[in-house]
């Protein structure tokens, strides 16, 4: 257009120039072939074309299309049809013209929707005199409405995007410079967005001076694959903003190709994932850590443990416990018990090395891995500073709590290669410790792991002993003092391994307290008295009362006078045939607990008895208490070692006194001397249990006995007795 626009310049002006050169003045003579000279060219010209004289009077004009310029007769006319502002474009356009410039314009009509570029320019004569001024329209309505609808449709995704909570960028490829970013760009890495255009930034050191000193070489690293083969890339990384915040983002992008396949631009998606990543980690922690204490948990361990073995590196697994935390939580309550935790998991952070690993796996148990120990030396002074600085008393709560621990090791490779042989090893020497007194730690030998293994062994095989029917019942008579009359029996649990034999109650009670598995004993128990008596009743035997066991454990779990009641009421057995021995210790355990379980049971009809009554700590409030029936004098008092017999016998009688003035039974037991009956039966004990009538026996051999009814002391026994009164 520009070139079309400058050879009519020229010809138009050669043609003034020649008219004037030839001395042609005449104003007529010149309009005639200006005229003639435009209308054979506006006649095959598809734009407007209109030609003014200097002073603004329209000379001549091609064909008007559509009739919109019909009223134009001088330059001042436009503004009839022009917007005003288009108007005034035109005006400066032929005052520049007068001086000798061209200027182009795009003008709207006012009443209808109609664009026009207008191109004006002067008719230059003789030594540049201006003699006309052109003014060529082309109608660019279709053109121009589809660019303000372009520009409408960018400014509303501008608009979109500048309200995204993301950043948008598109550079040039080869340069860098940004050709447009969102307002989530100026947010995120606080830069005025003018500033992105009016500077010319590179989007590729915008990024690096905001990049974290840490994850530079990162990015760096990453950004070349879309700079050299073009790949699209999609990373997270660290920026550090002017204000000194560190926010988490992710960066997309995308390149643009040309239709010969080349790269023009890059597209840039960035978004801020700072709350994000905050969750994330809050989420990893939870997963990874104890809440309580914030130490490592279970899962952590198992991890630090497997990468260290992975590395080959020596290392120590101390495992720690608390003693007797559970009487803590007891008496003073699990929000003390939980403030103890904490500042022991604090204490254990100071104590130990800087590099030491410390988790929480449950309850008062803690690991401690100590890589690259210097010596077997070092880890017992680490040990014994800990067992020292741990037992200093802890202020909580008003309280002043005084902290015992005990502490076994296990070191990597000598002791296992696994994590689950180091930890059985460590526990196997934390029991071991834990039997000789607070305070102690002891390092795992193999001397000690056969007895581990058995009782390892013993803890798995209970439940399947359970299935297999491997428990038994043994009965020991309680015979009545004066007339040796069978009153009843205590029923007493053995076990009769399929491969090791008969397993010692004293092994695997306690283990089976240790883990739980008491319950499932105990109610195997109560069940089998119960079924017995029923059978004992349908063989035509006369039913006594059958006394069991109840664990402290089973004592303090809740539904035990429900299970009782229901075995009761299966073999339609009496609940008065049915007795409960519950040990001195178990009322310490949780004595509310324990108070309303014994209530209920005696509601129910269940005897009670305290068993080895003298043994424990407790007051003779509980005597008032519990409701007990019985008192079972411990046979500690009984079997009186040499210089104690004279002590015991006045304490035996105490209880016997006690016992009558409570209207409470007295059961003698662990009687096996015929001298101690007489003494007993002198003071009018009540019951005699021991092997003395006779020892614990299968339920066969027990029902020749029930069958006979009555029981006489041992007769060696009698005359052992008479014959060593006859001496003295």
């Amino acid at each position: 257009m520009a070139k079309t626009n400058s050879t009519q310049s020229d010809t138009l002006g050669l043609l003034f120039s020649n008219s004037v050169h030839s001395n042609i003045s005449q104003d007529a003579q010149l309009a005639s072939m200006v005229l003639s000279y435009y209308t054979s060219l506006g006649h095959n010209h598809p734009d407007l074309i209109m030609v003014f004289s200097p002073n603004g009077d329209l000379r001549t004009t091609n064909q008007i299309p559509k009739g919109i310029f019909t009223e134009i007769h001088k330059v001042a006319d436009f503004q009839r049809i022009l917007l005003k502002k288009s108007y005034a474009e035109i005006e400066t356009a032929f005052q520049q013209a007068l001086i000798g410039k061209c200027k182009q314009c795009i003008v709207q009509i006012k009443w209808k929707n109609l664009y026009f570029e207008t191109t004006v320019y002067p008719l230059s004569g003789k030594e540049n005199r201006i003699v006309g001024i052109v003014l060529i329209a082309k109608d660019v309505t279709e053109h121009r409405i589809h660019e303000i609808n372009l520009k409408n449709e960018n400014e509303s995704y501008r608009l979109i995007f500048d309200h995204l909570n993301i950043a948008i960028w598109v550079s040039e490829y080869k340069t860098g410079k940004l050709v447009y970013a969102s307002q989530g760009l100026s947010d995120l890495y606080q830069y005025p967005q003018e500033d992105f255009y009016r500077d010319k930034l590179d989007i590729r050191m915008v990024i690096r001076s905001v990049v974290h000193p840490e994850d530079k070489r990162y990015v760096r690293k990453n950004a070349l694959n879309i700079l050299t083969n073009g790949d699209p890339i999609n990373i997270r990384y660290r920026i550090k903003c002017p204000d000194r915040t560190v926010k988490w983002v992710t960066c997309k992008t995308t390149p643009y190709y040309d239709k010969n396949g080349k790269i023009t631009h890059i597209f840039g998606l960035q978004t801020d994932i700072t709350d994000e990543v905050k969750l994330e980690e809050q989420l990893t922690f939870i997963a990874n850590h104890d809440l309580l204490t914030e130490l490592p948990n279970h899962r952590s361990l198992e991890e630090k443990v497997e990468h260290i073995m992975e590395s080959k590196t020596p290392f120590a697994l101390l495992f720690f416990n608390l003693d007797r935390f559970s009487v803590i939580n007891g008496a003073l309550g699990y929000q003390v018990g939980d403030e103890v935790l904490k500042t022991i998991a604090n204490r254990l952070r100071l104590i130990l090395p800087e590099s030491s690993f410390i988790a929480r796996l449950k309850s008062n148990d803690f690991v401690i891995l100590i890589e690259n120990y210097q010596s077997l030396e070092n880890i017992k002074c680490i040990t014994e500073n800990l067992l020292n600085d741990i037992k200093q008393p802890l202020s909580i709560n008003g309280y002043e709590i005084n902290i015992t621990s005990s502490l076994g090791i296990s070191l990597y490779p000598q002791d296992g290669t696994t994590k689950q042989s180091l930890m059985d090893k460590a526990h196997s020497a934390l029991n071991h410790a834990k039997k000789r007194g607070p305070n102690t730690y002891l390092i795992y030998s193999s001397s000690e792991d056969v007895a581990f293994q058995r009782k390892l062994a013993i803890e798995n095989s209970i439940i399947e002993a359970l299935e297999r029917e491997e428990f038994e019942l043994y009965y020991q008579p309680l015979v009545e003092t004066h007339t040796g009359q069978i009153l009843g029996a205590e029923a007493l649990i053995r076990w009769n391994h399929q491969s090791w034999g008969l397993i010692s109650p004293g092994e695997f009670i306690p283990i089976a307290e240790e883990n739980q598995l008491i319950n499932e004993i105990s109610d195997w128990v109560i069940k089998k008295a119960c079924s017995q008596i029923k059978d004992w009743r349908d063989k035509g035997l006369t039913p006594i009362p059958i006394s069991v066991n109840i664990s402290p454990i089973r004592l303090m779990k809740k539904g035990l006078t429900e299970y009782v009641r229901t075995q009761l009421e299966a073999n339609n057995v009496p609940a008065g045939y049915l007795g409960v021995e519950i040990t001195e210790g178990s009322l310490l355990k949780s004595e509310k607990v324990v108070i309303d379980t014994l209530y209920e049971l005696k509601s129910l009809g269940v005897r009670i008895a305290i068993d080895d009554f003298g043994t424990g700590f407790a007051s003779l409030n509980y005597l008032r208490e519990y409701h007990a029936d019985t008192l079972k004098i411990d046979q500690v008092f009984i079997q009186s070692r040499d210089g104690q017999v004279e002590k015991d016998n006045i304490i035996v009688g105490s209880v016997l006194q006690m016992a009558k003035g409570l209207k409470m039974r007295i059961i003698a037991e662990g009687v096996e001397e015929y001298g101690q009956y007489r003494f007993l039966r002198n003071r009018d004990c009540d019951i005699i249990q021991g092997y003395l009538f006779s020892r614990p026996l299968p339920v066969l051999q027990f029902e020749a006995l029930l069958a006979k009814g009555t029981l006489e002391p041992d007769p060696e026994k009698v005359e052992k007795d008479r014959q060593r009164r006859l001496l003295h």
